[in-house]
């Protein structure tokens, strides 16, 4: 029995089921496997721009790890030698842009767990305000391990852009890195010791220290007299 026999077998009902049933799974193939794809593709899109998001953050993670580890080179070099005397240093700076700096004091200084921090204030008169911006930008960047912790500013009422100026400079030594006086000093000390050495008499090999002899008395001679009877 062939199908068509079989379709018109069936009842009205059951053709119109069959019809049912056939044009759903027309539907199903034609609608829900693409679906189905377009979804799977989908996710797979979003799964992919997932992980470039974490890509690119950890390419910007590697970037801040390696300009954190720049900073920290950066700092352990400005700490690798101390910084030269403050007062000496401030007036250099002055000097050279035509500012004097007729007094400075030196405070005490302030020990703390890591560094030691040596501060001087230095005073300055009739200053001009552009040549003080260039001395303090000069010493900002003076890449020594300093920084300016105080500035006070007083304009002068007779004459227009003067100023005087109290400036204080905060100096920070790491603690176990040697000065360079410290260092000169050892390094002088350990080349006298090597011209010490090297001055001292060289005796052979087999030769010992002799023990020193009894002391030879000589016998004095008698008088004649002291002669016995």
């Amino acid at each position: 029995m062939s199908l068509r026999s079989k379709l018109e077998a069936m009842s009205p009902r059951e053709q119109k089921l069959l019809t049912v049933l056939g044009v759903l799974a027309a539907a199903f193939i034609f609608l829900g496997v693409p679906a189905y794809v377009y979804g799977e593709l989908w996710s797979a899109r979003e799964h992919n721009e997932d992980i470039r998001q974490l890509l690119r953050r950890m390419d910007k993670a590697s970037e801040l790890l390696a300009k954190r580890k720049r900073e920290r080179q950066a700092r352990a070099l400005l700490y690798a030698k101390p910084a030269p005397a403050l007062a000496s240093f401030i007036e250099s700076m002055a000097q050279s842009y035509g500012l004097e700096v007729p007094e400075s004091t030196d405070r005490a200084d302030v020990v703390g767990e890591r560094f030691t921090e040596r501060v001087t204030v230095v005073k300055m008169r009739r200053v001009n305000l552009l040549p003080l911006v260039k001395v303090l930008e000069k010493i900002e960047r003076s890449g020594h391990a300093v920084a300016i912790t105080m500035l006070t500013i007083k304009a002068r009422a007779t004459v227009p852009d003067e100023y005087d100026v109290k400036l204080g400079v905060s100096a920070y030594d790491k603690h176990g890195v040697k000065s360079e006086a410290d260092e000169e000093g050892s390094e002088k000390a350990e080349g006298t010791a090597k011209s010490e050495i090297k001055s001292m008499p060289k005796g052979k090999p087999g030769d010992r220290a002799k023990p020193p002899g009894p002391s030879k008395v000589s016998p004095k001679k008698r008088s004649a007299e002291g002669q016995e009877l």
